[in-house]
């Protein structure tokens, strides 16, 4: 539900309505009237109506469009690689064979880098999450540690845990 407002600058008195009317501000609002800054006539400005979109777009969309700008550059450039590698050819190889071979290489080039970075990746992954239950299996046994914790001490009489403490404070 968004209201569309329209804003104007004209030589009328300061008004403020909401849907579909204007607001009118005059230079007397920023400036006093017997301003020397004040012009003297219209100018092109003063009648310049602003319209507020009546919704915005959509985040999907938004998206969408940048992952396509993003593909979309993407392909320019590897073009754009596979065309430079081609010049680097001798020119005794025909063009379309070179462009192949230039191509066939760039993806291997590109395949092990991606390969080489996800398998770091999923191997930083399995070795903290090993070492995440390593770490529980091993202190399974202690409970968790506070002054509150509800165990088989809390149930204990308060004179006892004094008692305890006096004396090993002796």
């Amino acid at each position: 539900m968004a209201s569309s407002a329209m804003f104007s600058i004209s030589p009328h008195s300061p008004k403020c309505y909401h849907k579909n009317q204007t607001l009118a501000l005059t230079h007397s609002n920023f400036l006093p009237s017997t301003s020397f800054l004040r012009p003297k006539r219209k100018t092109l400005f003063s009648n310049i109506k602003f319209n507020k979109p009546v919704a915005p777009r959509p985040l999907v969309y938004a998206l969408q469009s940048n992952i396509f700008k993003v593909i979309q550059t993407a392909w320019n450039v590897g073009k754009d690689g596979i065309e430079a590698g081609t010049n680097l050819v001798p020119d005794s190889v025909p063009r379309p064979i070179a462009r192949i071979s230039v191509t066939v290489v760039a993806l291997s080039a590109a395949l092990f880098v991606l390969r080489s970075f996800l398998s770091t990746a999923f191997f930083a992954l399995a070795t903290m999450g090993l070492v995440y239950f390593v770490f529980i299996a091993l202190n399974k046994d202690q409970g968790p540690r506070g002054g509150s914790g509800s165990g088989s001490d809390s149930m204990e009489d308060p004179v006892e845990e004094a008692r305890k403490i006096m004396e090993k404070y002796k």
